[in-house]
């Protein structure tokens, strides 16, 4: 049902933090359901990363994906430890670990690319095309400012 005005809504459903979280909620529900309950979204972005620059630094994932280095690291952990990727000393750099992944991890990014459509998909195939673009548009702006 469409809304006419927001504020007509009551608090809290009337601010766009607490649609965000209740999409953001509705994703992983979807996720988990369709695409892995092993593997998140955030570990299929660094998926997706690695076989699209062949090497990274923790670094440099955090870069990529927008993540804090703590959360990049834990990641990288666990993922290491499900063999899905390798980390290893730069060779150009001692001080520095570079993660690549694992012909698994690269046989799981694959897998998963379907699914991950189909996940956005259901997310927004009930939208008007025109009101998802506008969803995507609007999100990508509201993170780049």
């Amino acid at each position: 049902e469409a809304v006419a005005d927001m504020a007509d809504l009551p608090e809290p459903q009337r601010h766009v933090g607490n649609l965000i979280r209740r999409a953001q909620q509705l994703h992983l529900a979807t996720w988990a359901r369709v695409a892995s309950a092993e593997i998140t979204s955030a570990q299929y972005s660094i998926l997706a990363v690695l076989e699209r620059v062949g090497e990274a630094s923790q670094r440099e994932l955090c870069d990529e994906i927008d993540l804090d280095r703590s959360t990049v690291a834990d990641l990288v952990r666990r993922m290491e430890k499900a063999g899905l990727i390798r980390r290893r000393r730069s060779e150009a750099d001692a001080r520095r670990n570079v993660v690549t992944l694992t012909e698994f991890g690269l046989a799981e990014r694959r897998r998963l690319a379907p699914l991950v459509l189909e996940v956005q998909r259901e997310l927004t195939g009930r939208l008007d095309p025109a009101v998802a673009e506008g969803l995507f548009r609007g999100l990508w702006s509201m993170l780049e400012g």
